[in-house]
């Protein structure tokens, strides 16, 4: 483990409400962000455990034990270092599961949402179920999650509200992003910022375990265009999450295996996609990889096109000119 991966799964899970989530009880404040109570790992006649709330860290003045949270998660429990790892990263994942199953609620309960994705042209419900598309009508999921049970801080440290409880993908159609216990939000009004992520990395390629057996492969920018692209029937079909492989991506493409790649960009009116589009052909072809730009109408994307009425088999007449 990296100490920048350390780093964050410090933040991830705060070591304070872990111990309080454990029975621990503080027993004074002090105004150099700590506080102190009765040991949680020896007998202890008087208070001499102290943890900094700010740095994350603990250590007793009594029997010498300190560090940060996965070392107290291996005192308190007996776990050697991939156990305490282990389970620590599991209850991160049950918090940010917990928040998508509650979003996939709210989807079903919220017409404005609904509205939104039939405007988008995603109306088969298997589509949706699939990728387990929610809503985010903000203002709810913090008392949701402390519910149960989750601290504040833990939420908070997920990325999933603000240091003041406001829901970061108010009002936003969400798509978890499984690979990193990451989230995608499309803002549902015209909003200044329309596109919301979790300060977290984009992992690999979405919908890879479904495409990775496939002869042919087609990459597109989005999950609204994955989503579009599923629905018409490609089941072949990944999501980049943007326009620029990360190293992972790279290397799912480029396992050993015989595959043609088509990679359809947006097809925006300054260039941009169909620029990417022939980079990443030129810098992949090296690796032996066939990758093939796909080139839609200009202003289109695949989620526009088939939203505007485009079909399956005009949809591979794209894809069979871009093999030509």
């Amino acid at each position: 483990m990296t100490g920048d991966q350390r780093y964050r799964l410090r933040r991830s899970v705060p070591l304070l409400p872990y111990l309080e989530q454990h029975g621990w009880k503080p027993t004074a404040y002090s105004e150099r962000d700590e506080v102190c109570g009765l040991c949680p790992l020896h007998d202890d006649g008087r208070p001499s455990f102290y943890v900094n709330r700010r740095k994350n860290v603990f250590y007793c003045h009594g029997c010498g034990q300190g560090g940060d949270v996965i070392r107290l998660v291996e005192l308190l429990h007996g776990l050697d270092f991939q156990a305490a790892l282990a389970k620590l990263n599991g209850r991160g994942k049950q918090l940010w599961s917990d928040a998508c199953a509650f979003y996939q609620h709210q989807l079903r309960v919220h017409l404005e949402a609904q509205s939104y994705l039939r405007s988008r042209g995603i109306e088969d419900p298997e589509i949706v179920e699939r990728m387990r598309i929610g809503y985010a009508p903000g203002g709810c999921l913090r008392s949701y999650l402390e519910d149960l049970g989750y601290a504040r801080a833990e939420i908070v440290s997920s990325g999933l509200i603000d240091a003041h409880g406001r829901d970061r993908m108010w009002r936003a159609v969400t798509f978890p992003i499984a690979d990193t216990a990451s989230m995608y939000g499309r803002r549902i009004d015209r909003a200044d910022v329309r596109h919301c992520f979790l300060a977290r990395p984009k992992g690999g390629l979405w919908g890879w375990g479904r495409a990775r057996a496939c002869q042919t492969v087609i990459v597109v920018e989005g999950l609204f265009d994955l989503a579009s692209l599923w629905q018409a029937g490609f089941d072949n079909a990944v999501a980049l999450l943007g326009s620029h492989f990360n190293d992972r991506q790279r290397a799912q493409l480029c396992d050993g295996r015989e595959r043609t790649v088509y990679l359809c960009l947006d097809a925006d009116e300054n260039g941009s996609g169909p620029r990417a589009a022939r980079l990443w052909s030129r810098r992949l072809a090296q690796r032996g990889l066939r990758l093939l730009p796909v080139a839609l109408p200009e202003g289109f994307d695949p989620n526009r096109f088939f939203a505007a009425g485009g079909s399956a088999a005009e949809f591979s007449r794209y894809l069979e000119q871009a093999g030509r």
